[in-house]
């Protein structure tokens, strides 16, 4: 179960029965129930967030005893909308063992919706005369009859020959032009950004990042209290990560350009020989401080990733994970001391290991990574929703991603260590962001 971060359930889209024979013969076991989620700032939820929802159906005999409830995890959210199976989840009984049941026992039902584990449960929505109020998709019937166009783009969704991939965002629809880097596909052709014709691709080694929203920070309590509280941060724009640190041959590239300095070192922990040996040209460059991965970036058109766009990067996609491919770690996972790879221990090759679901590799392992953003201990308490660009001044600048020289704590993707900005060290490198 996942903890509520300022979600609200907008309203109801749709209910239809997931039944093919008639009233007669049996009654509905499955409920199709479509709604809206929001976070506190009234703004849909991100494409692929996760949430579980709790459906609790009451009687009005009774005067309102629940009568069955049934929690669906890990429901996830599309352009905002959630659609479920009501039935296929954990069902527990109360005075009726499942849907079913309550539907042939019961003339009039109401129905309360709980988003994640706080127990609150929206206005109770009534279905008067089950099963025959559900006989048919209503967001369907209702767009059919009056032509609804809910966000007055002149295209429909769900009328016989509608094509309209979002009713809910006037950008969205066939007519539409492209708007690269929105992580939307705004033409309905069913390409998104990148892979869209009108976009062309990403920049040589680098992923699109599409705009949303996550929890930032430790979901497990197991860091610092510099990890808490968790709260909502919503990255407004999509942007570009490298898929992986920036290698010795790359960062080789800057200095022989003049747009930067020598590390601070040529070996590496174990290698006498390391920037500037051929046979490592694909490993991450280290003994580089803050500065001169700012330089770096600066360098090559791109800049250094906020502290909250490289957590939001690291995750992939997923919620409330521990690391950025879930929450257990093994050596075939990453980077870290004595975790078998065939360098151990030290750097390994870049895309040795399996990439996140953002195409991003070592977001967990291998080198720490400098981000843009100064650091302070109690910046999560007043970080604002949208873009937090960190601390306006301070000592230290925020590192990510743990290393090869620690063990797996330090990986965990909520993980956030500092240093000097002008400190250099054999586990230490970076990666840059574009927009």
């Amino acid at each position: 179960m996942r903890r509520k971060i300022g979600l609200t359930l907008v309203g109801v889209l749709g209910l239809a029965v997931v039944m093919g024979i008639s009233w007669a013969q049996s009654v509905p076991q499955l409920i199709n129930y479509q709604g809206r989620l929001s976070n506190s700032a009234g703004q849909p939820l991100a494409d692929g967030t996760t949430v579980d929802l709790t459906f609790a159906f009451y009687g009005v005999e009774t005067g309102g005893t629940t009568y069955l409830t049934v929690l669906q995890e890990d429901v996830v959210v599309n352009d905002g909308l959630y659609d479920v199976l009501i039935g296929s989840g954990a069902i527990t009984p109360g005075t009726e063992p499942n849907l079913g049941a309550v539907f042939q026992n019961h003339q009039d039902v109401w129905m309360g919706v709980g988003v994640d584990s706080d127990g609150e449960m929206s206005p109770r929505a009534r279905i008067t005369s089950v099963p025959y109020s559900l006989s048919l998709n209503l967001d369907q019937f209702d767009q059919y009859l009056n032509n609804q166009d809910y966000d007055g783009d002149g295209y429909t969704k769900v009328v016989y020959g509608g094509t309209d991939c979002n009713d809910h965002n006037a950008l969205v629809n066939p007519g539409a032009s492209e708007i690269c880097d929105d992580g939307i596909d705004n033409d309905c052709d069913g390409d998104v950004d990148g892979a869209d014709s009108d976009c062309g691709s990403a920049p040589p080694n680098m992923a699109l990042i599409p705009s949303g929203c996550f929890d930032m920070g430790d979901a497990f309590n197991e860091g610092g209290t510099n990890e808490l509280p968790v709260h909502y941060v919503c990255i407004t724009s999509s942007f570009y990560m490298d898929v992986h640190e920036v290698t010795n041959a790359e960062y080789a590239a800057c200095v022989s350009g003049g747009g930067c300095s020598a590390p601070g070192s040529s070996s590496s922990f174990s290698r006498g020989s390391y920037y500037g040996n051929p046979t490592y040209d694909n490993f991450p460059v280290i003994y580089v401080s803050w500065n001169q991965a700012t330089a770096y970036c600066t360098w090559a058109g791109k800049r250094l990733p906020t502290e909250a766009e490289w957590e939001y990067a690291a995750r992939g996609g997923l919620s409330g994970k521990r690391y950025p491919w879930g929450d257990s770690i093994s050596g075939t996972d990453a980077n870290y001391y004595d975790s078998g790879d065939p360098w151990d221990n030290d750097t390994s090759e870049v895309e040795y290991y399996a990439a996140n679901g953002y195409g991003l590799y070592d977001m967990a392992g291998n080198v720490y990574e400098w981000t843009n953003d100064w650091y302070s201990s109690t910046y999560y308490s007043s970080s604002p929703i949208n873009d937090p660009p960190g601390p306006a001044s301070g000592t230290y600048r925020v590192v990510r991603g743990g290393d090869w020289l620690g063990d797996t704590g330090p990986l965990r993707v909520a993980n956030r260590p500092y240093n000097y900005p002008f400190n250099q060290y054999s586990y230490m490198g970076f990666r840059c962001a574009g927009d």
